[in-house]
């Protein structure tokens, strides 16, 4: 999920919506459900594996189904995800679901002019993600942790940017998000969380 404010789409019911498809997240019920650093996780990985069962997100997510179940009513009730259908199996038929869009994203005015607060746990979700991840990895012996190939990494830079240097860094930022965009089952599941906040300190003293 990204937090920038773009223009509102729907998907077509018929089909997985396209790579270019957006839908933005304003409703402060779509808001409150992302707070829950599962359903968060639930719906990133569904904008990557297109339409799937509840048993195919499970093992993504290394999960059992049965934990799935209650968030995944949750993100259907508050329309973010769609039960598009059955799949039958050799002992029953299984729900399909898809997210409603690949590319979510927040409407950051609006939704800091809804509820601040609701806004703010949200981005407490993510960061809760990705320390829970960081901490998976890092026990793992297997996680490559430097060279070329590393795989795991936490970095933290203060410094001071000026107005004009800002379109530039959001545009990099949003390449690094788009480049885990991939289609379901190329490659390895990665987890990226960015996070950029001006900081209310003195102005850098001017040089004598």
């Amino acid at each position: 999920m990204h937090y920038d404010e773009i223009q509102l789409g729907r998907p077509s019911q018929d089909r997985m919506p396209p790579s270019n498809s957006t839908y933005v997240i304003a409703s402060k019920k779509q808001l409150s459900a992302l707070t829950s650093a599962s359903r968060q996780e639930i719906l990133d990985v569904l904008t990557q594996m297109e339409t799937v069962s509840v048993t195919e997100l499970a093992a993504t997510l290394g999960r059992p189904p049965d934990a799935l179940y209650y968030h995944l009513r949750i993100l259907q009730r508050v329309g973010l995800i769609e039960k598009i259908g059955k799949r039958k199996t050799t002992r029953r038929q299984e729900a399909l679901f898809r997210a409603v869009a690949r590319d979510l994203r927040i409407d950051y005015d609006l939704a800091r002019r809804k509820d601040e607060k609701t806004l703010s746990a949200v981005a407490a979700s993510m960061l809760r993600l990705g320390i829970r991840d960081f901490r998976r990895a890092i026990r793992n012996r297997s996680v490559i942790v430097s060279g070329e190939y590393r795989e795991l990494w936490a970095a933290r830079k203060t410094g001071w940017l000026r107005k004009g240097d800002l379109p530039s860094l959001l545009e990099s930022i949003e390449r690094t998000a788009q480049s885990v965009a991939r289609p379901s089952g190329e490659g390895q599941l990665y987890g990226i969380t960015i996070l950029l906040t001006p900081l209310n300190r003195r102005r850098k003293p001017k040089n004598s």
